[in-house]
């Protein structure tokens, strides 16, 4: 969405974000949910044993061969220290990003995820053979409350109140849904200060005839309940559930608790110091990392030799540069809790340094990957991350999703305000923000945006201020875009991109916890200006040149579409040029890649498959299509 703002007097409130706590000017309040724009189709498929899904290798809706999901999405952002990378979350939230039209404080059903049909009656490799309880066969999970993090100002999420749950069950023909695990709602601190880690493993036999047919599932669910806060702009999703590396299989045991795998576990960082995203005319040398930092586990019992490479490719497929960090041995995570502490692998030195035209956008990805040097290990799936790293005309904090909102104490004369820097002069035309989604729409109330010079690292004089505006949030982390009336032209050096609230509300904004932007961040409730103490990034994005003034090259103001669906040889794409293409099938199996727009499919199967759309901003939409014959 784009919305033309006008120039006003020098004047302005503002709203920003911590949790309530003393002392504090800012309020982190629950976010809207991750990625909810898609519901998930209930075509059966029947599933055989080994039955495994940690959730690594994609994002959006569960695997439609594996599962039907009422709510529940796959991320890899509301995740703390999980056993591998990605989870599948259930929250407060429906696939529309809105809070259940039954949500109280009270309590209410919330997501459901569920297994498509298992076949928990026969085997049929390496022979046909029946299945019964004595072939040992057991169920096992990690999971894990949100509102995780080893200080207060760093919480991803929301953490499940006391009287929340969730809830597994077990299906049979004979009598339908029955009861077999629920946790209280708890902390993740509670689970740390027990096991060393926080995330819990769960082990659970399958022993009774009547779950030994070919229709047995399993289904995760949820009950949530709303904070009971008098300012419904303050409520919004909440009691987030993290659920990982769900595994189903026979000849296991009690003693069965770990996994011969190695994996990566975070996500994969950029490769510039400060933003995940930035113009490529404003692009220097300093701005790149002198080393990277990543986490990788083995999950196993033993010590492991493993691999670790990571190489960045152009968009034309090209490899620019490759890093070798050899082989090293890396020590069982349940041994003494620790990741990968080889430098080569977990601190690689980058030397890289990008060679970009100052007037070209770009698009790179860097693939890291770790492999086990001896043997295999039990999953490929989490052993490559990908980060695409973006040289656009615009600056960006923030990795594109919201587990939290922020916003300043709602006191008339309070501001919220985001240093940038620029190496050489520039036009500011934009300015992107997210805006979350609150109870009863309560957070669309009206905002001035204002631009900064800086001094000493803080605001000093106001330079432009924007008539009156309206909040809107067209989907979820989806940005608004307000073009400046009159575009303005900023020297090299710090400025500062603020908002100001009308009057005395508080004004819910996105807030991306998985990277870090407080030394950039201040607030002012009174008097002075105060830097932020909270872990994250305020999403709001300053956009420079033309382009962004007059709505080009923006995925926010157009329909993306593929057509037609079905197909039996050719898919088109419109509004998506530039955009990355790539289809899946339902396993999650990567099948053609692309940047035109068309891709043929004739050769492929008939059947259902997922294409993935990633755009020059970095935007992600994931669309079902059907290959007919």
């Amino acid at each position: 969405m784009v919305k033309k703002i006008k120039k006003s007097i020098v004047y302005f409130f503002l709203l920003l974000a911590v949790d309530f706590v003393c002392f504090s000017q800012v309020i982190i309040t629950p976010a809207a949910s991750f990625l909810k724009n898609q519901q998930s189709t209930k075509t059966t498929t029947y599933n055989q044993l080994p039955f495994c899904d940690d959730f690594s290798n994609y994002e959006g809706i569960p695997n439609q061969n594996k599962w039907q999901s009422l709510g529940a999405i796959v991320n890899h952002n509301y995740q703390y220290n999980p056993p591998t990378i990605g989870v599948v979350t259930l929250d407060a939230m429906d696939f529309n990003g809105k809070l259940y039209s039954t949500a109280s404080v009270s309590g209410f059903e919330a997501d459901t995820l569920i297994s498509q049909p298992i076949r928990l009656d026969s085997i049929f490799s390496p022979y046909n053979s029946t299945l019964t309880s004595a072939d040992s066969i057991y169920f096992s999970f990690y999971f894990q409350p949100a509102g995780n993090g080893k200080e207060q100002w760093e919480l991803i999420g929301s953490r499940p109140s006391s009287s929340d749950s969730l809830i597994l069950e077990f299906f049979s023909p004979e009598d339908g849904w029955n009861w077999i695990w629920s946790s209280p709602g708890l902390s993740a601190d509670s689970l740390y200060s027990e096991y060393g880690t926080y995330y819990k493993y769960v082990l659970i036999p399958i022993t009774e005839d009547k779950f030994f047919t070919k229709e047995f599932r399993f289904r995760f669910r949820n009950i949530a309940s709303l904070y009971n806060n008098p300012l419904d702009s303050y409520v919004g999703n909440c009691d987030q559930w993290n659920i990982d590396y769900v595994y189903l299989n026979k000849n296991r045991s009690f003693e069965d608790t770990t996994h011969r795998d190695l994996a990566f576990v975070d996500k994969a960082p950029s490769l510039l110091k400060r933003y995940q995203a930035m113009p490529a005319r404003q692009f220097d040398s300093e701005e790149m990392a002198d080393s990277l930092r990543l986490k990788i586990v083995n999950l196993y019992s033993q010590p492991l030799s493993s691999v670790y490479k990571f190489y960045i490719e152009n968009e034309a497929g090209a490899k620019l540069y490759t890093y070798d960090g050899g082989f090293e041995n890396i020590q069982p995570y349940s041994a003494n809790l620790q990741y990968q502490t080889s430098a080569n692998h977990a601190q690689p030195e980058l030397t890289f340094v990008y060679d970009i035209n100052p007037e070209r956008h770009y698009v790179f990805d860097i693939v890291h990957t770790i492999k086990e040097g001896v043997g295999q290990d039990q999953l490929s799936a989490n052993d490559t991350i990908v980060f695409k790293q973006i040289f656009k005309d615009y600056f960006a904090y923030d990795d594109g999703s919201a587990e939290n909102g922020i916003g300043v104490e709602p006191n008339p004369g309070s501001h919220l305000a985001v240093r940038y820097e620029l190496h050489k002069t520039d036009t500011l035309s934009a300015i992107d923000i997210y805006f979350n989604s609150s109870l009863n729409e309560s957070n669309f109330k009206p905002f001035y945006i204002c631009i900064w010079n800086c001094e000493e690292n803080t605001p000093s004089e106001i330079i432009y201020k924007t008539e009156q505006l309206t909040p809107s949030s067209d989907s979820l982390n989806k940005f608004t875009r307000y073009v400046l009336e009159e575009s303005i032209v900023l020297a090299q050096g710090k400025f500062f991109v603020s908002l100001q609230t009308k009057g005395s509300d508080y004004l819910n904004i996105g807030f991306d916890r998985n990277t870090n932007s407080a030394e950039y961040t201040f607030s002012k409730t009174s008097s002075y200006w105060q830097q932020s103490f909270e872990k994250g990034s305020v999403m709001m994005r300053p956009y420079f040149g033309a382009a962004a003034a007059v709505g080009l090259n923006s995925a926010e103001s157009r329909e993306i579409s593929v057509y037609p669906n079905p197909s039996s040889s050719k898919l088109y794409f419109r509004n998506c040029e530039n955009a990355s293409k790539e289809l899946f099938d339902i396993n999650g199996r990567s099948l053609l890649k692309t940047k035109d727009n068309e891709l043929n499919i004739e050769h492929l199967n008939s059947g259902v498959y997922i294409v993935r759309i990633i755009d020059v901003n970095g935007s992600v939409q994931h669309t079902k299509i059907i290959k007919s014959k």
